[in-house]
């Protein structure tokens, strides 16, 4: 994006600003109180969950569940903070979908291109799409715009972004709250021996991906001489 184009977006949503400065102003506020990161977590951690899954998705809410125990935050209020973010975040994604598709897709002319074929899918199976979209990794923010460019009713997507947004706060809380009590079981009965295991069996994972992805890399670089 040029410096041109830059201002041209800062002018076509200056709304935004506010809330951008302030998710800033709480991450300074928050950062100022920092002491050490468990101190930080066990008096802010419902207002971390809160700022981060506004932000991003479930690798907070994986872990404030996982250490829910140590921390004395509740699960259940985890998960509801966690609900809050992923849901208002994503309603404000879908608006500006709605209401600035276009203006948005002038930026992205590659996208404005293939936008004919995508909104009829999506308008197909937007059901399915605003249920299960914050459980695919790395396509939150982008699906609740591209639901509001292809002409979803606001009443349907509120609906059912209330739904998923539910269960998947409830499942990544819960999941990672339950996780974190089967480990401290294991260290108990098998001591810490699991956490060899732990890092062997993670390590072995890393090594895999990274053998699989030089493998395709090759496949395609001899496929495209």
């Amino acid at each position: 994006m040029t410096r041109k184009e830059f201002a041209s977006f800062c002018r076509e949503f200056w709304y935004l600003a506010p809330i951008a400065l302030l998710i800033v102003a709480a991450v300074v506020y928050l950062m100022s109180q920092a002491r050490d990161p468990m101190h930080l977590l066990s008096n802010y951690g419902y207002h971390i969950i809160l700022l981060w899954t506004f932000l991003e998705g479930e690798t907070i809410v994986i872990i404030a569940g996982w250490l829910s125990p140590h921390l004395g935050l509740t699960p259940w209020l985890i998960a509801l903070c966690a609900f809050i973010g992923s849901f208002a975040s994503d309603q404000v994604m879908f608006s500006l979908g709605k209401y600035k598709g276009p203006a948005i897709l002038r930026y992205f002319p590659k996208l404005e291109q293939k936008m004919d074929k995508a909104k009829a899918l999506f308008k197909k199976y937007d059901t399915a799409l605003i249920l299960s979209f914050r459980f695919i990794y790395g396509v939150r923010n982008i699906t609740p715009i591209m639901l509001g460019i292809s002409g979803v009713s606001h009443k349907k997507f509120f609906f059912l972004n209330f739904i998923g947004a539910a269960v998947w706060a409830a499942t990544f809380t819960y999941g990672g709250f339950f996780a974190g009590l089967a480990f401290q079981k294991a260290m108990a009965y098998f001591g810490k021996g699991i956490l060899l295991i732990l890092l062997a069996v993670i390590i072995g994972a890393v090594g895999l991906w990274y053998c699989r992805t030089r493998s395709n890399k090759k496949a395609k670089d001899s496929d495209n001489p």
